[in-house]
């Protein structure tokens, strides 16, 4: 019996889930399913994202502990799952540190022997609802065009992911079918943004910007 593997992107918990949460699971759910009813031996996954500076905000404005605040959100998706009766395998928290942690650990020394982390100074615009730093091209007029709100100046000092290593290894990838990537709009949206040439990514925080996580 074949393998098949599902995961939604796990959303985070600065509020309460929406309905785009939901279209998410929905979709992911279907999936899943499909597979099963064509035999496939299918693990599905799906969790909450609980670090973040957006969400150390979040629980500042509502007057909670983080903590508090993380829990009460996270129990709110598990409830909405719950609710659209999904059929997922198994739900992840970031905070779990006996399931979550060592995968991440895991993880990050594998990145380390083979060269892909790196560590660095840097001075950038940082969106606190991208989670990331951004640039001049992700602003409208100086404001972020996805979250309405002017990214700050941060300089600091990161770990940086190697992404630009694999640039052609994607491209080629995304060009053969090993990654499929549907529909064919989002296929070319990729295959030009790759073409382009990809920058190597922010993977980190300092703890002293960061109390949570």
């Amino acid at each position: 019996m074949s393998k098949f593997y599902v995961t939604t992107s796990i959303p985070y918990v600065n509020a309460p889930p929406h309905i785009g949460h939901a279209l998410e699971f929905i979709q992911a759910d279907v999936l899943a399913r499909s597979q099963r009813a064509a035999g496939r031996d299918v693990f599905f996954l799906t969790g909450a994202d609980e670090h973040g500076v957006k969400i150390v905000r979040a629980a500042e404005e509502s007057k909670k502990t983080t903590k508090k605040f993380v829990d009460e959100n996270t129990e709110k998706i598990k409830k909405l799952i719950k609710i659209l009766n999904i059929s997922n395998d198994d739900f992840i928290r970031t905070t779990d540190k006996k399931r979550h942690w060592p995968g991440a650990q895991k993880l990050w020394m594998k990145l380390v022997e083979a060269g892909d982390i790196y560590k660095k100074k840097y001075k950038g615009l940082y969106c606190a609802g991208h989670e990331a730093f951004v640039t001049d091209k992700d602003l409208v007029n100086g404001i972020c065009a996805i979250h309405k709100t002017k990214p700050e100046i941060i300089e600091e000092e990161n770990y940086f992911f190697r992404l630009s290593k694999y640039s052609k290894k994607i491209e080629l990838f995304v060009k053969n079918g090993k990654l499929k990537v549907s529909p064919v709009s989002r296929r070319n949206e990729i295959l030009s943004l790759l073409k382009e040439g990809l920058e190597d990514i922010s993977f980190s925080r300092p703890a002293k910007s960061l109390s949570w996580g």
